[in-house]
């Protein structure tokens, strides 16, 4: 029996890339508690903890599949910086929507300015890879329930939040959230494999 508990983060993140998923689900509970006291450190609200929680793990199980990922044993480091671009990109579009906030005395905008935006050679490789992984991502949708699509298209696609995801579908938040769970464990299996 393989004890992937024992590996270290590039091992695991090396094992994911070839397929293995218990490797992500290894890495996914060993920085738990790392991502989620990282989000509530900048964010009070639960439900939008666990939504950019969420998000973070998206990004970081496509990027691996895509090969993107270089392993140089800074997997915390580069874990840390994607939760951190994910809380920035939820505060900015919240100042697009006309609302200006503020965290531990800075404004939004000196907030903003240490965003950097990409280049464009990475946003074309950006649109590269999405066109590639958007006939898998069809295929593996349609692989799913009717449950777990509408919770994955409400969530990617309308950009609800789990709360407003649980009130549109009549169920509780905790099977929002392990619906979606189930859709990505099933749709792992068809990006990049």
């Amino acid at each position: 029996m393989i004890r992937y508990e024992s590996m270290s983060d590039d091992q695991l993140v090396h094992l994911y890339a070839s397929g293995t998923n218990e490797a992500f689900d290894t890495l996914l509970l060993r920085y738990d508690a790392y991502v989620h006291t990282t989000i509530r450190y900048w964010v009070n609200d639960e439900d939008l903890v666990e939504d950019i929680f969420q998000d973070t793990f998206i990004k970081v199980m496509l990027t691996i599949r895509q090969g993107r990922y270089t392993a140089e044993g800074k997997f915390r480091s580069w874990l840390g910086r994607i939760v951190h671009n994910l809380v920035m990109d939820h505060f900015r579009r919240q100042r697009t929507h006309g609302q200006e906030l503020s965290i531990e005395g800075a404004s939004s905008e000196e907030l903003l300015q240490t965003i950097q935006l990409p280049s464009p050679e990475a946003i074309a490789e950006e649109r590269l890879i999405h066109s590639e992984c958007v006939g898998e991502l069809s295929y593996g949708m349609s692989q799913l329930s009717a449950e777990q699509r509408e919770v994955v298209r409400l969530r990617y696609w309308e950009e609800k939040s789990f709360k407003e995801i649980a009130e549109a579908t009549g169920v509780s938040i905790n099977t929002a959230l392990g619906r979606m769970r189930y859709a990505l464990q099933h749709l792992r299996r068809y990006v990049h494999q």
